[in-house]
């Protein structure tokens, strides 16, 4: 059986793929959950201010931590890493709902932010491993896990919320322990893909690039900065450009949240048809002319809602691939380099947003969608860049 687990995990092992897409789905509901929770500390009497810290809380020390789980899982395999991540979130999710002072919901924040950055590193590595060959379509079916999490998390909360109060947050323990039960019972699934991987000499004696990472890595932080703001200005410029309702605005975040999981899902086969590079440049620049569309539009409703769903695409669809393609320049780091890629290129994105929230104050909502247009064409430079100094033609 091990001699069959082996091989398959050398061609790649679907089993463990679709389980890691899993965590990531039931690591990411407590994520995409948080910031529904917050209108409800409010009416509770937490400031904005303090409702807000629990995101950043969360947000950092997932950042800070992730790298270094990475570290550890290169230098001894750690696949235990991802049940119990998964745990922890649910775990620190729950914590928020039953706390009785600000302090301990912040720890439960903490905690929560904890186990997804735990989750997150050996989760992105198990993927990378499972895929084999096809390291983009490996990770663009791990990556949809995230999208998922991200748009059943907030559902779950508010329906929570609002049927039990803050208590109701207890429901997250349910699949975050189902899930972490699954993954622990595959952890000799997981151990027989390091196996594998330790004995190819074609995978631990390639050089590792570290300055082309590095560059992927910015393109990757430029294409979080688009993502968060795409996320908190399309509805704000639908509102007061185009006069739309509250309710109609928020609207345009379930499409972009559903068009995006689409992205994601096509990636992998799109690269492989493609080649990961071209398609980073693709859609970056479509990203970049779509929102210089978006931003000069000042009358048409479903233009930009259609504008919508094409600029979530234009983030998505090449995030895996990207990503795959940053961890196959470093082989040897691809804990490290799962850490790193979806802990603080995920968290610079979010650290911009405020930056943009001040140049909305000042300037108004066309420039500031003016300049996520021009961010998006800088990225779409340095990912030519990048192809160019990588030397292949995909």
């Amino acid at each position: 059986m091990a001699t069959l687990t082996a091989r398959s995990s050398h061609d790649g092992d679907r089993v463990s793929n679709y389980l890691a897409m899993l965590g990531h789905a039931c690591s990411d509901i407590n994520q995409g959950a948080l910031s529904a929770v917050l209108p409800f500390l409010v009416v509770d009497g937490y400031s904005y201010t303090q409702a807000v810290m629990l995101v950043f809380a969360a947000n950092i020390v997932s950042a800070v931590v992730q790298p270094l789980f990475g570290w550890i899982s290169d230098r001894r395999a750690c696949p235990w890493f991802m049940g119990l991540g998964v745990l922890l979130a649910g775990a620190g999710m729950t914590g928020i709902g039953w706390a009785d002072s600000y302090p301990l919901i912040v720890t439960s924040a903490l905690v929560c932010g904890f186990g997804v950055a735990m989750f997150h590193a050996e989760g992105g590595r198990i993927s990378n491993l499972a895929a084999g060959a096809r390291k983009g379509n490996g990770m663009s079916i791990f990556a949809v896990g995230g999208n998922v999490g991200f748009f059943i998390g907030p559902i779950m909360a508010a329906v929570s919320l609002s049927v039990f109060g803050m208590h109701g947050l207890a429901v997250f323990l349910v699949p975050t322990a189902l899930c972490a039960a699954a993954l622990f019972l595959h952890n000799g699934r997981f151990k027989a893909l390091n196996a594998v991987t330790a004995s190819d000499a074609t995978v631990m004696e390639r050089p590792e690039r570290w300055g082309l990472f590095g560059l992927v890595m910015v393109t990757l932080s430029l294409r979080s900065v688009l993502s968060y703001g795409f996320m908190a200005f399309i509805p704000l410029f639908l509102m007061n450009v185009l006069g739309q309702t509250e309710a109609a605005s928020s609207l345009a975040i379930s499409l972009f949240s559903v068009a995006g999981m689409v992205g994601t899902a096509l990636s992998g086969r799109t690269s492989e048809a493609i080649g990961a590079h071209r398609l980073t440049i693709a859609c970056l620049t479509v990203t970049a002319l779509a929102g210089a569309v978006f931003a000069l539009n000042g009358s048409s409703v479903g233009l930009a809602l259609a504008l919508t769903a094409v600029l979530a695409i234009g983030v998505d669809l090449f995030y895996p691939s990207a990503v795959a393609v940053g961890m196959g320049y470093v082989p040897q780091h691809l804990g490290m380099a799962s850490g790193l890629t979806y802990g603080v290129a995920i968290c610079l994105g979010g650290v911009a947003e405020p930056f943009l929230g001040m140049a909305g104050d000042a300037f108004g909502l066309t420039p500031v969608m003016l300049a996520l247009a021009a961010i998006a064409l800088a990225a779409a430079l340095l990912s030519i860049v990048i192809k160019k100094l990588d030397g292949t033609q995909a």
